[in-house]
C-alpha cells in the first residue's frame, strides 16, 4: 500500500540544497543537478521522496558519475538501464518517506526534457499541480498495491506530459 502525505516543500527544499552540496563535492563541475518530483512543487501531495535529475553531457561523463553514485551508496536499478538514463535509490529496501531516487540522464535526450518539462509545467499552471495532487491522493485511498499505484500515475504523467508539450508548443 502507497501512503500519500502532505509534503513540507521547504524542509525537502532544504533537503534537496544539503544533498546536492554533497554531490558537487564528488561530481564533475559540469553536470546539472535539478531538484524534480513532487517534492520540488509547493503544497503537493505525494510520496515525500526526494527526486534528483542529474544532467551530463556524455556517454564518459555518464560512466563516470554512475560509478561516483554507487561508490557513495546510491543503488542502480537494473530495471532502468539505458544508455543514456539511470535510475538510483538512496536504499535497496522498498522506498518510502525521505528517500532519495536520482535520475542520471545525458542533457538534450528526451528524457531529459522531459523531467524539466513536467516541473516546469506544474510551477507554472497550479490548478493542473493541484489536479496530480488529488489523483496521487485519491488513487492512494483505494488501497492498491505498489505496482498498480505506479501503472497508474505512469498513465497519469504521460498524459500530464503532452499537455505539457502542448502548452510549450513542443
Amino acid at each position: 500500500m502507497i501512503e500519500i502525505v502532505k509534503q513540507d516543500f521547504k524542509e525537502n527544499k532544504r533537503r534537496y540544497n544539503k544533498l546536492v552540496e554533497k554531490l558537487k563535492i564528488k561530481l564533475p563541475n559540469e553536470v546539472q543537478i535539478t531538484h524534480i518530483g513532487s517534492t520540488a512543487i509547493p503544497n503537493m501531495y505525494g510520496k515525500n521522496i526526494l527526486d534528483i535529475l542529474i544532467g551530463v553531457k556524455d556517454i564518459s561523463q555518464f560512466d563516470e558519475v554512475c560509478k561516483t553514485l554507487k561508490d557513495i551508496g546510491f543503488i542502480a536499478s537494473n530495471k532502468n538501464k539505458d544508455k543514456d538514463y539511470r535510475f538510483f535509490a538512496s536504499t535497496s529496501q522498498e522506498t518510502k518517506e525521505g528517500d532519495v531516487h536520482i535520475h542520471l540522464s545525458i542533457i538534450n535526450t528526451n528524457r531529459y526534457k522531459e523531467f524539466i518539462l513536467i516541473k516546469e509545467y506544474l510551477l507554472k499552471n497550479k490548478d493542473e499541480a493541484q489536479k496530480y495532487s488529488n489523483f496521487k491522493r485519491k488513487i492512494s485511498r483505494d488501497k492498491i498495491e505498489r505496482n498498480e499505484y505506479k501503472r497508474i500515475k505512469s498513465k497519469y504523467v504521460s498524459e500530464l506530459l503532452e499537455r505539457a508539450k502542448k502548452d510549450k508548443g513542443v
